[in-house]
């Protein structure tokens, strides 16, 4: 298994991932399916680029994604970043991918990411609460909760937490 950043030709796998993260865990994510099926050839391949990155098996199978970003995203991603954070994106890993290592190597690959190119001091992300396995995943990798939450946008009465951790 490896880790690549995407580029604009990347964007069918990409699109694929998405679109299989969103049927398969509609809720963990803030983007439903209906927005990513209305998306144009255009906007995938604005949207994989270098920030994006993706797991793929020995055979080159897309297993798993991350988006990386600064603090110039747009306001819907419901996180407030300061001055020095990245923010951790649309962590996702196919189902018969997991328990093999896909997600050390992809928030492995994001923490590089962050501090060597994006230059951030600290990386930040949400969690909706009720996803335990996520939030095991992500204390595993030094993220702590920080005390902040954010009502999720279509589960009334569940948060999504944030957790952060030095880069």
């Amino acid at each position: 298994m490896y880790v690549v950043r995407l580029t604009p030709e990347d964007w069918r796998s990409y699109a694929e991932l998405r679109v299989g993260m969103l049927t398969d865990a509609p809720d963990a994510f803030w983007t439903t399916l209906a927005e990513v099926q209305e998306r144009t050839e255009e906007e995938w391949r604005r949207s994989s680029n270098g920030h994006t990155l993706q797991a793929r098996d020995a055979g080159g199978r897309p297993v798993g994604t991350v988006t990386v970003l600064t603090p110039e995203v747009p306001p819907h991603v419901g996180l407030l970043p300061g001055a020095g954070d990245a923010l951790v994106l649309a962590v996702y890993v196919i189902p018969d991918a997991r328990g093999r290592g896909v997600v050390d190597a992809l928030l492995e690959a994001a923490r590089a990411l962050a501090r060597d190119v994006l230059g951030a001091d600290r990386l930040v992300l949400q969690v909706t609460e009720t996803n335990v396995a996520a939030l095991r995943v992500y204390e595993r990798h030094g993220y702590a909760l920080t005390g902040h939450s954010l009502p999720h946008p279509r589960q009334p009465g569940v948060r999504d937490l944030e957790m952060a951790r030095p880069v």
